[in-house]
């Protein structure tokens, strides 16, 4: 399994409205419905309201590179434009 943790540091007072904004345009339900997609899961930091954790599970290498090409991503890439200011990835 790869496990991937990231980090966003939303722009200012946007957090609630970048998570309204992936879950209203259907990307969250297709991403989570992908094929090998075994956790995808948003946690909000209690002491900062700009700070977002995202939990991604994939099954194998073959799962996260489908990923990285669906229009799941695509659209996501799009929102993050407008909502984050910096994102950081760990994988393991």
């Amino acid at each position: 399994m790869i496990v991937l943790n990231v980090f966003y540091q939303t722009k200012p007072g946007l957090r609630e409205a970048f998570v309204e904004a992936v879950k209203a345009r259907g990307i969250l339900a297709s991403i989570r419905a992908e094929a090998g997609c075994r956790g995808y899961e948003y946690f909000a930091a209690l002491e900062d309201p700009d700070k977002l954790f995202l939990l991604e599970q994939w099954e194998d290498e073959a799962a996260l590179a489908r990923h990285g090409n669906s229009a799941g991503m695509a659209a996501l890439g799009r929102l993050k434009q407008e909502y984050i200011r910096n994102t950081e990835v760990r994988r393991y």
